[in-house]
């Protein structure tokens, strides 16, 4: 529980001490340093390929490991979308779409990264602590500038639909844990860890890697990676007729690498949705999965 708790201490300090840097940044410096996030989740992706190497190594393991993500993800896709489905909304606008490669161009450079990381983790055995480096350093590297981020962002009027969207996320990720843990050996704790990151991949893997151990982190970022590839073809194929299952599908994502792509897909009324429900969960998923994995 005392680790638990310096854990939660750790990422509020973190997260606070990127936004009272930020706040006294001129534009250009926090413009740089939001702009080196993905070059920072690319390096943490890599190293956590280090770290799970010998897992994935293991292949009746990491097929395991890839089967229960997909089907978690693909629960908490379902119902999620499930809760926010309203009635189709009217199209204004038929431009046309981009790309479907283009839209997973992200998941793919992560995805390469990861990889990466498992082969040189495989073949050679090099880990981060040779050069007195951790995936827990480049994970608070990257939590401080994701609270430099976080100063841009402003939400003017609250309403009901718009904090309903985070809740109804919240929500299905709760019940896609309680039916996942109903149909596999996983108990229910277990299931909420590993969905504990409500999509934010680069955040769940490193940290239930600390907190539990490295085959339930390798579970928890691949649930997390799998859940924003649905959302990407959720958004692309139906994010004009269901901007708010979009939005919630989503996760965390939607206010940083998803937000591009409901821009896109998704009328501009919808853009503050996205804003809002991605910061509320970015800012629960860590916490979340400290409080969680006490309960185990």
């Amino acid at each position: 529980m005392q680790h638990a708790v310096f854990a939660i201490f750790m990422l509020l300090a973190v997260l606070l001490i990127g936004w009272g840097v930020g706040t006294q940044l001129p534009l250009s410096l926090r413009q740089l340093a939001i702009k080196s996030l993905s070059s920072i989740v690319l390096l943490l992706l890599l190293s956590m390929g280090l770290d799970f190497a010998e897992v994935f190594s293991q292949s009746q393991i990491g097929g395991t490991i890839i089967y229960h993500a997909a089907l978690l993800a693909g629960l908490t896709t379902l119902i999620t979308g499930g809760l926010l489905f309203r009635k189709p909304s009217f199209v204004k606008s038929q431009a046309e779409l981009p790309s479907l490669l283009s839209a997973f161009g992200g998941c793919l450079k992560a995805i390469s990264a990861f990889i990466l990381g498992l082969v040189i983790g495989h073949f050679t055995h090099f880990t981060l602590g040779v050069i007195g480096l951790s995936s827990n350093s480049i994970l608070y590297l990257m939590l401080f500038c994701v609270g430099i981020d976080l100063v841009g962002f402003r939400v003017t009027t609250l309403t009901r639909q718009l904090v309903t969207v985070p809740l109804l996320a919240l929500l299905g990720y709760v019940i896609a844990a309680l039916l996942f843990s109903s149909i596999t050996n996983f108990t229910w704790q277990q299931s909420l860890l590993v969905a504990s990151g409500l999509g934010w991949f680069s955040l769940s893997g490193p940290m239930v890697h600390q907190l539990v151990d490295v085959q339930m982190g390798a579970l928890a970022f691949m649930t997390d990676f799998f859940r924003e590839l649905l959302s990407i073809v959720f958004l692309y194929f139906f994010g004009r007729r269901q901007p708010l299952a979009a939005v919630g599908l989503s996760g965390a994502a939607a206010m940083d690498s998803a937000l591009p792509f409901i821009k896109q897909n998704c009328d501009a009324a919808y853009i503050p949705y996205a804003i809002f429900s991605g910061l509320v969960l970015t800012l629960t998923a860590p916490f979340l999965i400290t409080l969680v994995a006490t309960l185990l």
